[in-house]
Parts: structure tokens; sequence; C-alpha cells
């Protein structure tokens, strides 16, 4: 049981990272970024590209950051500068659609350059565990954890601490307010996708490390949007203890049904915690 549970917890951590991607832009922009999946895998091929040139995975996270956040702004430029004044609702059906054809645009080049075989990146130290208390730690699992709580923390201080981070928070309330204010929406608009695009780094990174394929990317995108509903729409800080509990109870679900029922189980109780709690788990607090 107990190994269960770090397994559990590990894969919670990288659905947490997948997630604070979608819910930043979603928390401040109200766009529902449906491609951020196929960015990741995006990621994790260039990841692949760096390592046969000799850059190790984590280390290529900095160059992959860099690259995704400029190509984030480019698509921001490109496909959704001209539904920042729609309405709510607008911005959310509109965006789906925009980043619905980006899936199939980013999905089919992908398949057309890399073929739609199964990749996977294989440093030295893969399949290396670590024991702790009787317990088998996966070293790129763990450091999979570590990265998530440190991502957390900069985002935290980011978010908290700068003048930026507080114009994305005011602008996350009310957008219109924040602009009398003097505070210039396209541009936090334009910053924000860029950073939620560049987040989806470390699991590309992380799922390089596992294996993908080009069509992989919704696969991920969808455990990222439960997880962001489980926290509360938009809740950035609620996302990693999110995350942790979908893993956890798709880890039990394995030790007691079984694999095939991994998926199912997270589903179920994903519906029942909706319907117990429409809010989510993790109430998004009006800020500090």
């Amino acid at each position: 049981m107990g190994q269960t549970l770090v397994f559990g917890i590990l894969n919670g951590a990288l659905y947490g990272i997948i997630a604070l991607g979608i819910a930043l832009v979603f928390g401040v922009m109200k766009y529902l970024n449906v491609a951020h999946g196929s960015l990741i895998i995006v990621g994790a091929y260039g990841s692949l590209i760096l390592f046969r040139l000799g850059v190790d995975p984590f280390a290529s996270i900095p160059i992959i950051l860099v690259l995704l956040s400029l190509g984030g702004a480019l698509l921001f430029k490109a496909f959704f500068t001209r539904i920042i004044g729609f309405p709510e609702g607008d911005k959310i059906k509109n965006s789906l659609l925009i980043s619905f054809g980006l899936v199939l645009v980013l999905d089919n080049l992908a398949t057309l350059i890399w073929t739609g075989d199964e990749r996977s990146i294989t440093p030295s130290y893969s399949g290396i565990t670590i024991q702790l208390f009787g317990l088998r730690i996966p070293l790129i699992g763990l450091s999979g954890g570590i990265l998530a709580l440190v991502l957390i923390s900069v985002l935290h201080l980011f978010l908290s601490r700068t003048y930026f981070g507080k114009a994305i928070r005011a602008v996350s309330q009310d957008h219109e307010a924040a602009s009398l204010m003097g505070i210039g929406i396209q541009r936090t608009f334009l910053v924000s996708f860029a950073i939620s695009v560049g987040l989806a780094s470390i699991p590309a990174a992380l799922i390089g490390l596992q294996s993908f394929s080009p069509t992989a990317g919704i696969q991920w995108f969808n455990k990222g949007i439960i997880v962001m509903m489980l926290s509360g729409i938009g809740n950035i800080y609620g996302v990693f203890p999110a995350g942790l509990f979908l893993g956890i109870i798709e880890s039990l679900s394995v030790f007691l049904f079984g694999a095939l029922y991994r998926d199912v189980t997270g589903l179920v109780v994903f519906v029942l915690i909706l319907i117990l709690f429409p809010q989510g788990l993790f109430r998004k607090g009006r800020e500090e």
C-alpha cells in the first residue's frame, strides 16, 4: 500500500504541473486552451532532439521553457488577441474552438515529422530507484515532484511579490477595474499566456522520460482539466493538492481493481466530487 501511495503522489505531482498552465490562462483570461497537452508533446519532442545533441532532459527544461514561451506569445498574437474583449462565455467558447483547431494542426504536424511511433528519452539514470523506509522511489519521479514544489513556490512568489504578478491577479479578479487603474490588459494577457505555455516545459521533460506519441497530448490535457476542476476553476494554488488527490485515487484503484480501471475510477470520483462540491475541493479565494 505504501508503494502504491508513492506512485500516486509522484503521478499526482505531474498532473498538478500540467493543470497549473491550464488554470493560469483560464483564471486570468477565461481562455480554455485545449492545445496545452499538444504543446507539452511538442516540448517533449524538443527535449528528445536536445537529448540526441547531448543535452540532459532536465538541463533542457530552461531551453524548452524559453522556446515554448516565445511560441505561446506568437500563438496568442496570431489567434487569441481578437477575443480579448468578448464576454466571458464567448471567450470560453471561442478559445475552445481556436485551441481545438491548434490541436489538430500540432498533432498532425508532429505525426508528419516524427511519425506516429511512441518515443522515449532514456538517459543513463532511467530506471534508477532510491530505497527509503522500505519503499522504492523512482529518481525521475522524485525529481519531478521536487520540480513541482519549486515551480509552485516560484509562481507564488512571482504572483504575490512582483508588480506584474500583482497585475495578473488584479486582471484575473476584474479586468475592467484593472484597466481603469492603468494596467495594460492586452500585455498582461500576452505575458500570462506565454507563461502558461512555458510552464509546459517541465511536464514535457518528465513525459519525455516516460513515453509519448504525437496524439498523446489530449490525454494529458484531460488529466489537467480534471485537476483544475477538482481544485476549483482558475484556482492555481489548489492544483497541486488536487493533482496529488487524483494521482493517489488512481493508484489506489490500480491496487484494488487493476490497471484497466485506473482512468474509470478517477473519472467516477471526479464526477462524485463535483456533485458534492460544485466549487471544487479547494475554492478559489478572493485575494489576499
